[in-house]
C-alpha cells in the first residue's frame, strides 16, 4: 500500500483534478428520485467521474476489503463518502446491512457499482437492488458521457475524462420497491434493472459499450 505521505499528495491531485471538470446533470420527465434514500446503480466502469461529482454528500457506498479496497477507502473518506467494507455481490450480506444501516442513520443516498468490483463487465448484482428494498426506497439508473477522455482495455471498459472535460450524467425512470420480511431479489428484477442501465447507456454513451 502506498505510504501515508504517497496518498496525500495523490489525493491532492486527484482534488485538483476534479477541480477542472464540469458536470450537468439530465433527469427525466417521470423522475421519481426522493430528497434522501435513493440508491443510485451505475457502472464500475463510470466509478472516477461519478464519485467525483458524489463527493462531500455524505453518501453512502461499498467498499471492497482487500488491500485496494484500503485504497479506496482512504480515498472516498476524504471525498466525503461514508464506506461499508464488503462485497455487494452477496444479499443479506453483512457490508448490505452496514449500508442500509449508514443510509437511515445519515438520511443519505446509496451509490453502488451494479458489476463491481470485478465483473463480469455489464452484468448486474442483486445486492444493490436488496439494498434499495431494505430502505423501502427508489433504486435510479445513472449513466454519464464525456466529451474527451480515454477508455481503457480493463475489464469494465474504465472512462479517465481528461482534465477540462464536460461530463453529462443521465439519470434514468426510478424503480421502486416495497420493504418486505425477507427482500428477496428475483432474477426478473435483476434483468429489468440490467435491460435499463443497458438503455440508457446506448442512448447517451453508446461508445462506452
Amino acid at each position: 500500500m502506498l505510504k501515508k505521505a504517497g496518498l496525500s499528495l495523490l489525493f491532492f491531485l486527484v482534488k485538483l483534478y476534479g477541480k477542472t471538470l464540469r458536470f450537468e446533470t439530465i433527469y427525466p420527465e417521470n423522475y421519481k428520485g426522493r430528497d434522501s434514500g435513493n440508491v443510485f446503480a451505475i457502472w464500475h466502469g463510470h466509478l472516477l467521474p461519478l464519485v467525483l461529482f458524489y463527493k462531500y454528500r455524505n453518501t453512502v457506498t461499498i467498499v471492497s476489503k482487500s488491500k485496494d479496497g484500503d485504497i479506496a477507502n482512504y480515498f472516498l473518506s476524504r471525498l466525503g463518502y461514508v464506506t461499508a467494507r464488503g462485497s455487494s455481490s452477496r444479499s443479506g450480506s453483512e457490508s448490505l446491512m452496514k449500508a442500509a444501516a449508514l443510509m437511515k442513520s445519515n438520511s443519505t443516498d446509496a451509490a453502488v457499482t451494479v458489476d463491481g468490483p470485478k465483473g463480469p463487465k455489464f452484468s448486474v448484482k442483486p445486492g444493490v437492488i436488496y439494498l434499495a428494498k431494505k430502505n423501502s426506497g427508489v433504486l435510479v439508473p445513472a449513466v454519464c458521457k464525456v466529451n474527451f477522455y480515454k477508455k481503457f482495455k480493463s475489464w469494465d471498459n474504465f472512462i479517465l475524462p481528461m482534465p477540462f472535460s464536460k461530463i453529462y450524467i443521465y439519470f434514468g425512470e426510478g424503480i421502486s420497491y416495497e420493504n418486505d420480511s425477507e427482500n428477496k431479489v428475483s432474477r426478473e428484477e435483476v434483468d429489468i434493472l440490467r435491460e435499463k442501465m443497458l438503455e440508457l447507456t446506448r442512448d447517451y454513451f453508446e461508445d462506452f459499450l
